[in-house]
């Protein structure tokens, strides 16, 4: 399995492991570590997003797809 590139295809590993388990139940604990490991990267993310805001500007995270550029504001909506 490669290294997800972006947010999409992360999940779309994640669902591939779900259905995985499905097929084969005694694949459960490789799937609980693999989400568990997608877990901590969004919550490593999360912090990027948060520490942004806090600075009041916009996070370059490539992961998460491309950005519109803008800086942002605390307290600003951030989906149009």
């Amino acid at each position: 399995m490669a290294k997800p590139n972006d947010i999409t295809q992360l999940r779309d590993q994640l669902l591939d492991a779900f259905d995985a388990v499905k097929m084969d139940p005694r694949r459960a604990n490789q799937v609980k570590e693999q989400v568990n490991a997608a877990g901590k990267i969004l919550a490593s993310v999360k912090a990027q997003l948060e520490y942004s805001m806090l600075k009041g500007e916009e996070p370059e995270i490539p992961f998460m797809g491309m950005t519109s550029g803008k800086p942002i504001r605390p307290g600003a909506k951030l989906l149009n």
